[in-house]
């Protein structure tokens, strides 16, 4: 599952999610394409929360994938692997990261990267999959959201293309190395999961409550210990406190 053989370069785009999308549909695109962005002014996150971003400054793009070995039991293990790419990039610049479930990329609890992915699940056929992900490279002002930057963190500027580049090669690395081992790609993301296997505060339907992030299902929900049990948690069924 390489990336990266053919990038496509945009000065300015609404999403690179959308855009991809829509050039799929009108005369497709080959696996592994990359969209690149300089400036998105309507990009979008979990829960279609707004993700903003200073143009020029961070890197934000779409890749177009086609995974021919990817269940859709196991289709959370390609969010897996996006993810940890991003952590073992931003590791080659000397940047220790956490990923807040089920796709957040945090320094020390200040976010510094999203993933947002999109699938199309046929009855033949591969599943097909446009993976949004935005990285905060140069940025250093960020309002009242909790976030930080590779500039921010190192004190120096970075290179976007550069930063593209090293990404690409670490899904690459990443993706061979783990897509096809289910177990072991498990419980590396369990190793860079924040809050796993400490006591927090989190918000359900119920209420306010303390618990234990416990694990990951198979389809990608949270388990959490909740009051002696397990309790699992799809997207917008458990807030982080």
């Amino acid at each position: 599952m390489q990336i990266g053989r053919k990038l496509i370069h945009l000065e300015s785009v609404d999403s690179t999610n959308n855009y991809t999308a829509n050039v799929v549909k009108s005369q497709g695109l080959s696996s592994g394409t990359v969209i690149l962005a300089d400036e998105q002014f309507a990009g979008r996150g979990q829960r279609g929360a707004e993700w903003v971003v200073e143009p020029g400054m961070n890197l934000t793009f779409s890749v177009y994938l086609e995974v021919v070995n990817l269940s859709v039991e196991n289709q959370f293990d390609l969010s897996k692997v996006v993810v940890l790419s991003i952590c073992h990039f931003l590791k080659k610049v000397g940047i220790d990261a956490q990923v807040k479930w089920p796709n957040d990329i945090l320094v020390q609890g200040n976010k510094i990267s999203g993933v947002l992915i999109e699938n199309t699940i046929s009855s033949s056929g591969p599943i097909k999959s446009i993976v949004g992900v935005g990285i905060n490279v140069n940025q250093t002002r960020f309002g009242e959201f909790n976030a930080t930057s590779i500039q921010s963190e190192l004190g120096t500027f970075y290179p976007i293309r550069d930063a593209l580049f090293s990404f690409i090669e670490s899904f690459n690395l990443i993706s061979d190395e783990l897509l096809d081992r289910p177990s072991v790609l498990h419980d590396r993301y369990l190793d860079k999961l924040f809050q796993y296997k400490t006591k927090n505060t989190y918000e359900d339907a119920s209420g306010v409550f303390e618990g234990e992030i416990c694990g990951i299902e198979q389809s990608g929900k949270l388990i959490v210990q909740k009051d002696n049990q397990e309790v699992s948690y799809d997207l917008k069924e458990i807030k982080f406190l």
